[in-house]
């Protein structure tokens, strides 16, 4: 159904309980389901009611696949319920023990916690169950029972095993198991027995299949070996069978291969199912967690030693070998050492269990070739060294971690063990600026957070780390200060423990001018004093830092002028904060405009001002001659050129000037008329043409004799008049 229109928000009633009473039986009366169980594969769903009926249905309640009534043993529902497999349930109650339904109602009941009137624990074969907690745990091919004594797993009997110890089973597997035992029994019949199979083509194909996966289902270590005898034994007929060999030649049977890596798992689980190691799983379980998870979980229960031992049988991937022996070297040094080990030896058998090469330890050829050519993984040596320093095995740590090849995992093992200095050396050896600023951070991390950390944080960097973390650390805090909200005394800090005083007085006064720059005007005591400061530390670097020191010192000044004259004329714009020399001198003449009665004392200060800070002659006349411009003062610029006959600048700055103001004509060739040297002929040209005195500039062309210019007035000239001037000269 539709969610946005279906009255149930999408939801479909199936009235489960009505289709699973329906057709009679025993569960007729429409009686309330009190628990229910999905099976593994999703298909059939099983069902209690209260009347004590346990129903199993298909997951689309159209079907029902069986109806069984518990009645009889107990009229209350059971504690839990769960599948065995895809075709059978399991229900424990606490007095009556466990109950195995099968597909067809065949039922088992297995007493776990059940107790006689004497309170005594009842014996099931050689296992005896206590009064305690029952659990099952539904599996994807058994129910795993777990009580406070054991664990358990029930399974229902394969039917490929069954089909094999049947009486009077006349199957390819039997018929090759029988022959088997009869050859075992030294038995006449046996090979008559294994003859008739080989009669029909494929049938020993099958038989040997059927044996080997018999075999693989069995808990039972003595089944297991009879089956696989029985397969061993079929497999000798099918080599000496020239039809069977010619299947694949040059390479074994696919007979051969099942029965080798059935041997091999069979193997690996008998190990993982002893007593001692309690890791009990079946052979589909195996399949479905595979080799690797198997010895992952190994390691995880704590068991590396074994998670080695199958990591190398089964010849898995070299990480997740390196990975088990470093885990079982970890164990190793990790454990209460015998009593004549030194440090060392026990670093040198560490060493043996990660490159495999342990003692009384069997090696082939290949696998010696193998280790030898490959060396260990990375993080191995790591990763061992840190369970030894967390044994408290700190010399047995020193001798691993320098084994270590991996720059990465060296580095955070060192981090680990406190060896900030030695992380920080092998971080700069490969050149890696993330492993740099780890270590940093981490040693930082380390440390109290007091003045007494911090200050051991700055000398332990500069004086143990090597120079390019010392390096980024300096980047780092300099970045930090120039920012707006930074602290500047962390870089000035480092520099100074560098013997670096330039670096850090202009450090310093970076700062002040940002300072002031960000508050304007508010703070220029404090920007004084921070430059002060720079002056200090300049004084102490001797000559080298003799051109900065005096650079401060001047701007210290300036700034003590500025603050001089802000007062003296009671205005802001007069000398403004962050004002350069030039800016200085510039706005104290723009302020004759304002104030013309302080216009002369304005020009002394300006004067004053250019001598003190050594302003050249040049520049204080093109500076005078914009702020005049700029300001407005057209008569005291006209007065101020005419205080020379011959300006140091020349003419020109001053006519532009005057046409940048958009002055009359009057007034530009009061400047362009006293350019009469011969040197100032373009320059006289290009200042009446950028005027728009077309007829002037005309004339100047003319006087000149060049046509191009007289062109150039035609093409730039829009009035008529001058253009047939222009056209009767060329």
């Amino acid at each position: 159904a539709n969610p946005s229109t279906s009255p149930n928000n999408g939801l479909t009633d199936v009235d489960c309980r009505s289709r699973i009473n329906d057709g009679g039986g025993m569960g007729s009366s429409s009686a309330p389901i009190i628990s229910m169980a999905f099976a593994p594969n999703g298909r059939f769903l099983a069902c209690f009611t209260s009347n004590s009926i346990l129903t199993v249905v298909s997951t689309t309640f159209e079907s029902k696949v069986l109806e069984f009534s518990t009645s009889s043993g107990s009229s209350s529902p059971p504690r839990s319920m769960a599948w065995c497999g895809e075709d059978s349930v399991v229900l424990h109650w606490k007095n009556l023990g466990v109950l195995l339904v099968g597909p067809y109602g065949d039922w088992l009941r297995f007493p776990y916690g059940e107790e006689d009137e004497m309170g005594t624990a009842a014996v099931v074969g050689s296992r005896v169950h206590g009064d305690s907690e029952v659990y099952l745990v539904q599996e994807m091919d058994c129910c795993r029972v777990l009580t406070s004594n054991v664990v358990e797993l029930l399974q229902r009997v394969p039917p490929g095993t069954a089909d094999l110890l049947r009486i009077g089973s006349i199957e390819p597997g039997a018929l090759l198991l029988d022959a088997s035992d009869a050859f075992d029994s030294g038995s006449s019949n046996a090979d008559e027995a294994a003859r008739s199979i080989t009669a029909r083509e494929g049938l020993l194909s099958e038989a040997i299949l059927d044996c080997v996966a018999a075999a693989v289902g069995e808990f039972d270590v003595r089944v297991q070996k009879r089956m696989l005898r029985a397969a061993s034994y079929g497999l000798h007929f099918a080599c000496k069978d020239e039809t069977y060999r010619n299947k694949t030649p040059g390479r074994p049977s696919h007979e051969a291969v099942a029965f080798v890596r059935a041997s091999r798992k069979l193997r690996v689980l008998n190990a993982i199912r002893r007593q001692g190691i309690g890791f009990a799983m079946t052979s589909a379980q195996y399949d479905a967690v595979m080799p690797k998870g198997v010895v992952a979980r190994l390691m995880a229960a704590g068991r590396p030693s074994l998670a080695a031992s199958i990591s190398e049988y089964l010849k898995l991937g070299r990480r997740v070998r390196d990975y088990a022996r470093a885990m079982k070297a970890s164990a190793f040094v990790s454990s209460p050492p015998e009593s004549s080990m030194t440090n060392s030896q026990i670093a040198e058998e560490a060493i043996r269990i990660i490159q495999g090469k342990e003692k009384g330890g069997k090696k082939t050829q290949d696998e010696d070739e193998d280790s030898l050519s490959s060396p260990p993984s990375s993080g191995m040596y790591a990763s061992v060294a840190l369970a030894a320093h967390r044994s408290g095995r700190k010399g047995v740590a020193d001798l691993l971690i320098m084994l270590e090849e991996g720059p990465e995992d060296k580095v955070h093992a060192l981090l680990t063990i406190g060896a900030y200095a030695d992380a920080a050396a092998v971080a700069a050896k490969a050149r890696d600026s993330n492993l740099i600023y780890t270590t940093i951070c981490a040693y930082e991390g380390g440390l109290p957070n007091n003045e007494e950390g911090k200050s051991l944080y700055f000398s332990g960097i500069i004086n143990k780390f090597p120079t390019e973390a010392v390096n980024m650390f300096t980047s780092y805090y300099c970045r930090l200060g120039t920012l707006a909200v930074g602290d500047a005394n962390p870089a000035v800090n480092i520099f100074l423990r560098r013997q670096k005083h330039t670096e850090a007085g202009l450090m310093i006064a970076k700062k002040a001018l940002l300072v002031e720059s960000m508050e304007g005007n508010k703070r220029e005591k404090q920007k004084i004093e921070m430059l002060k400061d720079a002056s200090k530390i300049f004084d102490v670097g001797g000559k080298d830092c003799a051109f900065q020191k005096a650079c401060v010192d001047e701007q210290i000044q300036l700034m003590a002028e500025q603050e001089q004259l802000r007062l003296a004329y009671g205005s802001n714009e007069v000398a403004p904060p962050s004002s350069s020399v030039t800016s200085t001198i510039m706005s104290i003449l723009k302020h004759g405009a304002v104030d013309q009665r302080s216009a002369h004392k304005l020009n002394a200060d300006a004067e004053r001002i250019a001598k003190k800070f050594k302003v050249p002659e040049k520049r204080l006349w093109h500076v005078k001659v914009r702020a005049f411009s700029e300001s407005g003062q057209w008569a005291v610029m006209r007065n101020f050129c005419d205080s020379r006959a011959k300006p140091p600048i020349g003419m020109k700055p001053f006519a532009l000037a005057a046409i940048k103001g958009k002055q009359g004509e009057a007034e530009i060739m009061h400047y362009v008329g006293r350019m009469q040297d011969k040197t100032d002929a373009d320059d006289r040209y290009d200042l009446l043409c950028e005027a728009g005195l077309w007829k002037k500039a005309l004339e100047e062309a003319v006087k000149q004799g060049d046509g191009r210019k007289i062109a150039n007035v035609r093409s730039l000239c829009n009035n008529p008049d001058v253009q047939r001037l222009c056209d009767k000269y060329i």
